[in-house]
């Protein structure tokens, strides 16, 4: 491939030649989930984003400037193809790329162009270590779900909760507790824990949804001194986790790292999974006891 003349990219000098030259080297590529781009010879947003997701994806830039010079480190990886595992050239390395996606993301795991690059520089790195995303990027109005999910899902457990064998004081907690989740309500007041992210939708307004959250933290603390206090996690049939995620708490809806797509839910084994993290460069790293809450503010770093 010819070489570039002048750089391309973010701040670059962006000559029409070398801007082609470098368009149509990155469509030799597989950078999933962009699109290959129009060889126009304009640098516009999509030729950036995608410089970017090359250099963090098949360079290993932890934080990349979005720009090719020539002789550099970004242009000499795409002077050499896209024969290596990742790029999506070969059949075989592109279905060993979907495999390891599938087993290491719930498909219901929502993503931006950052969420992707975080992943797709993560999951190689998990070895064998029992490790799993189920949460990546979600929206203002996602945030607001996640609250009616675990709304959901802590009246639920309150409820089978009550079945078990309580005092009289731990009773009237708990019964108190579902009254209230009861009072506030999301409209429709089911269907979140089985249902794709953002379904069903909330009719309910602003105001009621901000209550709704207040309540639910102050429940989820409730809860979660009822059930060691009571031994709730011996005495039911239900996964220790069941009883960890009702008690785990939730980000303030509009406040949550999830919304910048630097924030990811990393379920298996929290101990690996924090230590890993933490070496990698998160920002953020916090055990939820169901799953491990990452943020990976500046990108991950170099291994």
């Amino acid at each position: 491939m010819s070489d570039i003349q002048g750089s391309v990219g973010q701040g670059g000098d962006n000559a029409e030649p070398d801007v082609r030259i470098v368009q149509k080297a990155l469509n030799r590529f597989d950078l999933t989930p962009l699109t290959a781009l129009a060889v126009d010879g304009r640098c516009g947003p999509r030729t950036i984003e995608s410089i970017r997701h090359f250099q963090t994806r098949n360079v290993g830039i932890a934080n990349p400037d979005g720009r090719v010079d020539p002789g550099g480190r970004t242009m000499r990886r795409l002077d050499t193809g896209s024969g290596e595992r990742g790029t999506g050239q070969s059949p075989e390395t592109r279905a060993a790329d979907r495999q390891l996606r599938a087993e290491r993301v719930d498909p219901r795991v929502q993503e931006t162009a950052v969420t992707t690059r975080l992943i797709d520089h993560l999951i190689p790195r998990f070895g064998s270590l029992r490790a799993k995303i189920i949460g990546g990027f979600l929206s203002d109005s996602d945030q607001f779900w996640k609250v009616n999910y675990h709304w959901e899902y802590l009246l639920t457990m309150t409820e089978h909760s009550l079945t078990l064998s309580l005092d009289r004081a731990d009773q009237t907690d708990l019964q108190n507790l579902a009254s209230s989740l009861r009072g506030c309500a999301p409209t429709p007041s089911c269907g979140y824990t089985s249902s794709p992210v953002g379904k069903p939708v909330d009719n309910s307004s602003a105001e009621d949804a901000l209550r709704r959250y207040q309540v639910l933290r102050s429940g989820k603390e409730t809860f979660g001194r009822v059930t060691q206090r009571a031994d709730l996690k011996k005495k039911s049939t239900r996964s220790a986790a069941m009883f960890d995620l009702a008690a785990a708490p939730v980000a303030s809806p509009g406040k949550s790292k999830h919304g910048s797509g630097y924030a990811l839910d990393i379920q298996g084994d929290n101990n690996g999974i924090k230590s890993l993290c933490s070496g990698l460069g998160a920002t953020l790293v916090f055990d939820e006891k169901s799953h491990v809450h990452v943020e990976f503010k500046n990108g991950l770093a170099a291994p």
